[in-house]
């Protein structure tokens, strides 16, 4: 016997913002770039994320290039339900620690998570971590820096993700 809806189905929103980055589980392919004098290096790299505690936490295992070579990274990531804003963190085998926290939201496929930090110098740095062109099977992520207080964005890594086939 078929049921009639008297009212629209109601999604409640934080629900569905918990689980915007439900997209990045499983196993990735990475196409990984990095500037350097006259253009840019580029070189392979593989992501692999899965969710945890009970569907969470996004944790991901990220191996590929950056300034300076070959890296193993850990990205940690969480919906925090009070502010409504994703956060993450992120350290690697360069540069253990430095546990900066980038925070946003995303919006319209998109999401910009934005970290502050002081330099050994004392001088200040914004950071962006961009997801992008989200599909089901690709996706793209850059990251960029401001030392203007955000007037400039300067890229500094930039990792295009397809996801790996299944075994059949």
């Amino acid at each position: 016997m078929a049921t009639r809806l008297d009212r629209p189905l109601r999604v409640d929103p934080a629900a569905s913002a918990e689980r915007a980055f439900d997209f990045l589980e499983g196993e990735w392919d990475a196409t990984c770039r990095v500037p350097r004098e006259g253009g840019w290096e580029e070189a392979p790299g593989h992501l692999k994320a899965t969710r945890m505690l009970d569907r969470t936490v996004s944790v991901e295992v990220f191996e590929g290039i950056y300034h300076g070579g070959r890296l193993q990274g850990l990205g940690l990531r969480a919906y925090n339900r009070e502010t409504g804003e994703w956060e993450h963190t992120w350290t690697d085998t360069l540069q253990p620690a430095h546990f900066h926290v980038w925070k946003g939201r995303f919006a319209e496929g998109r999401i910009d998570l934005h970290a502050e930090w002081t330099r050994d110098d004392g001088s200040p740095v914004r950071s962006r971590l961009t997801w992008s062109d989200i599909t089901p099977d690709s996706a793209h992520w850059e990251s960029a820096r401001s030392t203007d207080g955000g007037r400039t964005w300067v890229p500094h890594w930039v990792v295009d993700i397809r996801r790996r086939p299944t075994a059949r």
